[in-house]
């Protein structure tokens, strides 16, 4: 008898794992949907740090509403970083607490440990525009230092192609990730759609695939109308179960702050 329930429960679970197989074989990827530039509005940063689609939210420091944001997103278990300012080519305004090389390796970083104390909850930092500092190697290892003492991650938004931002991650220990995809680049249903297909296969053949987007109505209306996609919900996860890890960082050294 015990040994014909045993073969029972063997057979029932076999039926139930073969039930579920079409959803675990097909979502055997992992994606991160990444937030941007959150900070300057109220009710679109709510709204977007309450689309399900989103695990991950960067948030700009030093705006008028950074600290209620992160509190907000941390209350929904929403992972947090900081959306650094960063240097650009256009030389276009950086607002509070943006990063340069002027100041030299001591200004960069202490700019940088005041934009990360004034967001509650950071476990990480990207940046926002960036197209100059991020090809800058030496600016890059000052930042990198930075981010080590803090022991906080880098999350490369690649905003130009030839950025090595995180390959000086790598380079200075850091862990580290980087974009794979601008969901919303063009706010048309036809290009986010078509982006969408791409993220899709992508995760569905079993690769990790980061996508950027942005607080803008067409996007969160688009993702409000992706909700529906089990499959691929089922493949979500925050930035930093992504991570790329040099090999002689240990994981378990890395401290997430608890914030405010």
């Amino acid at each position: 008898m015990v040994e014909v329930k045993a073969r029972f429960r063997f057979l029932s679970l076999a039926l139930f794992l073969l039930v579920l197989s079409p959803l675990s074989l097909a979502a055997q990827g992992r994606l991160v949907v990444v937030m941007d530039d959150l900070g300057n509005q109220h009710s679109a940063g709510l709204d977007a740090i309450g689309e399900p689609w989103v695990s991950t939210v960067a948030i700009m420091p030093g705006r008028p509403f950074t600290k209620e944001l992160a509190k907000y997103a941390h209350s929904l278990n929403k992972e947090i970083i900081v959306h650094a300012p960063m240097a650009n080519l256009i030389d276009f305004p950086l607002g509070p607490m943006g990063l340069t090389r002027e100041g030299g390796a001591a200004g960069l970083k202490a700019t940088l440990f005041r934009a990360i104390d004034s967001v509650p909850f950071a476990v990480g930092v990207s940046n926002h525009m960036g197209s100059r500092l991020t090809q800058d190697p030496e600016a890059m290892r000052w930042l990198m230092h930075g981010l080590r003492e803090k022991q906080l991650f880098f999350f490369d938004s690649r905003t130009i192609a030839t950025t090595i931002g995180w390959q000086t991650a790598q380079e200075q220990q850091v862990p580290w990730s980087m974009r794979h995809f601008f969901l919303d680049h063009f706010r048309t249903d036809e290009f986010m759609m078509s982006q969408w297909q791409k993220i899709r296969q992508r995760v569905i053949a079993g690769d990790t695939v980061t996508v950027i987007t942005h607080p803008y109505p067409e996007t969160l209306d688009f993702l409000r109308r992706q909700v529906k996609d089990a499959e691929l919900m089922s493949s979500l996860v925050p930035l930093s179960d992504v991570l790329n890890y040099p090999v002689r960082y240990a994981r378990r050294q890395q401290r997430f702050p608890e914030g405010e």
